[in-house]
């Protein structure tokens, strides 16, 4: 079986499990805050707090922003436990769209990832002219056994860093690779000296003593690969009239100026 036929089934299976009594739209108005699920990258680099704070106060509506790994916040939006959600995770988003268990499917911003860790192994990558080219680079990083901290699971960092492992066609495991013990995987890897796939906007958060760090750094950027699209959905089961309110705004002129304060995002072409 697919993995994308084995993804619609699970996505099918995790609704009709659910009641259908939570499945019914209840009553919103604009007094209620807007539910939005995030991926944690998102909000670790600040996109979410920036919606949130500029379409406060264009609008005057709430947005209460629920944090998680996206894989798990995109099933719990098609069981109609959140009202939209903010993620990263473009394939697994389509099939559930294809199920018609999403209100709008918009792209708002498109993010980009990138690879950091030990500088000294800058020299090593630039021999391979791999610095801009991930599969070539992650497959000399695995033959060397340079340490490796994985993403959360589930999250939009982690079904990147799979995709990318399998165009590099290797199986990372232990002792060199590095499963995350904690959300913050950064972390993890400066302290450990490792290396680590990151969202750009999570990099430019995380303060200029780590980024100007003599010892550890960009490595890989630049590559098309990791550039991923971040979508706003809404749930089919709950018709929160802040929803298409937030749609219109991110596509207005206020809501991609707001995007593009952002140095790590840029919005889609109007």
């Amino acid at each position: 079986m697919s993995l994308h036929r084995r993804a619609l089934l699970q996505l099918t299976a995790a609704g009709m499990a659910t009641p259908l009594a939570a499945w019914s739209a209840q009553p919103r108005s604009l007094a209620d805050p807007f539910r939005l699920a995030v991926d944690e990258a998102l909000v670790d680099s600040g996109l979410a707090t920036q919606i949130q704070r500029r379409f406060g106060r264009d609008t005057g509506v709430a947005i209460q922003v629920l944090p998680g790994p996206a894989r798990e916040l995109l099933e719990a939006l098609g069981r109609g436990e959140h009202d939209g959600a903010l993620l990263n995770i473009p394939q697994a988003e389509e099939a559930l769209h294809r199920l018609g268990l999403l209100r709008g499917w918009q792209p708002v911003a498109m993010s980009e990832f990138v690879i950091v860790g030990p500088t000294l192994l800058r020299p090593a990558l630039d021999a391979l002219s791999a610095r801009m080219q991930t599969a070539p680079a992650l497959s000399a990083l695995a033959k060397a056994g340079a340490p490796f901290v994985g993403a959360t699971p589930g999250s939009g960092t982690h079904e990147l860093e799979a995709a990318l492992w399998r165009a590099a066609k290797v199986a990372p495991l232990p002792p060199w690779y590095l499963p995350s013990a904690s959300r913050d995987a950064l972390a993890a890897a400066r302290e450990r000296l490792a290396c680590v796939l990151v969202e750009r906007g999570v990099w430019a958060a995380a303060g200029a003593s780590l980024r100007q760090s003599r010892d550890f750094g960009l490595l890989i950027e630049g590559d098309p690969m990791l550039r991923v699209p971040v979508h706003l959905m809404r749930s089919f089961h709950h018709d929160h009239p802040a929803g298409k309110l937030l749609s219109d705004w991110l596509a207005s002129r206020p809501g991609r100026q707001a995007i593009a304060a952002l140095p790590a995002y840029r919005p889609p072409a109007p």
